[in-house]
């Protein structure tokens, strides 16, 4: 059951680092990254519904 749940966070982890801002080191404002990390997790949210 365990290897399930890691697979599942896995893929959302494979999903995020598909938009740029995640790739690589961040290089901008600190307070700001949180705003970006939970845009881009909507993006994902978004682009997983409209495959659906």
């Amino acid at each position: 059951m365990l290897t399930y749940i890691r697979q599942a966070i896995e893929h959302v982890i494979r999903r995020m680092k598909i938009f740029r801002v995640l790739q690589g080191m961040y290089r901008h404002r600190r307070r700001r990254f949180a705003l970006r990390v939970q845009l881009t997790a909507a993006l994902c949210n978004l682009t997983q519904a409209c495959r659906s």
